[in-house]
């Protein structure tokens, strides 16, 4: 089994002696394995969708685009490393409306670009980038991040992070009583791991705003299973999404549970 330190080896080789050929390379053989024909509903009981926007440009993918975030817009495009989602059409399309009524948003996953720290967005990522694209696009909005590496924690207008290892409930459990507030929107960017995600649910939903919004985001496809049994009998509202994109893992997959109980 390939580990990530092979993964990790092979694109600081990438980047320093083929020059973008193992992103392409990633890049042309998805082709032949598409995402749509990988992801499989597995229950009547669940709330799945796979959603493709023609929207090509909006205000949060503008933004993405400006501050070097990956959750949508072209940053990452002719980077050698890093990935373009495009989870900006969904959530533009779920927010745009309400945008001034959002008050307070916490995102695990701040941006690091260190290569030994695993789900880092490369040596081309901006870190704080999406914790400022939430600061411009909800207007009216405490912005809030946490992250393991804590070189990128700071502080600027209307944004606060903190550290926090999510797989650390006592980690977690102690910078929610730092920052003391109830969210409307609260994402997780942070591992993407299946126990990681949901160690860091349980320690966290309980800081959600009723009728507020908790999305997981990049879900692996093949740990897309764990995610179905488990939120199966959740009584909140709960939706797996995948969005196309041309993401190298196919991972711009989410789940979304609106807080009702």
């Amino acid at each position: 089994m390939i580990s990530y330190n092979h993964i990790k080896k092979l694109k600081i080789f990438d980047e320093k002696h083929l020059f973008n050929l193992l992103k392409k390379t990633l890049n042309f053989f998805r082709r032949f394995n598409s995402r749509k024909l990988k992801i499989r509903k597995v229950s009547k009981n669940i709330n799945f969708y796979i959603v493709d926007y023609n929207i090509k440009v909006n205000d949060l993918t503008k933004l993405c685009e400006k501050y070097g975030s990956d959750k949508g817009g072209n940053y990452f495009k002719n980077k050698i490393l890093g990935t373009n989602h495009t989870y900006t059409d969904f959530y533009y399309d779920q927010f745009y409306k309400v945008k001034s009524q959002i008050s307070n948003i916490f995102e695990c996953g701040i941006g690091s670009n260190n290569l030994n720290i695993e789900s880092n967005m490369g040596i081309h990522g901006k870190p704080g980038a999406s914790l400022r694209v939430w600061r411009d696009f909800f207007t009216k909005a405490n912005i809030y991040g946490g992250d393991i590496d804590k070189d990128v924690l700071f502080n600027e207008e209307r944004i606060q992070t903190f550290y926090v290892n999510q797989k650390n409930s006592e980690s977690i459990k102690s910078m929610w009583s730092k920052i003391n507030k109830k969210f409307d929107l609260i994402i997780d960017d942070g591992l993407h791991y299946f126990d990681a995600n949901i160690n860091f649910y349980e320690n966290s939903f309980e800081n959600l705003k009723k009728g507020g919004i908790y999305i997981i985001e990049d879900i692996r496809i093949n740990e897309q299973k764990f995610f179905y049994k488990y939120f199966e009998d959740n009584k909140n509202i709960v939706k797996h999404i995948s969005l196309n994109s041309e993401a190298i893992s196919g991972s711009t997959n989410l789940v979304l549970i609106e807080k009702t109980y």
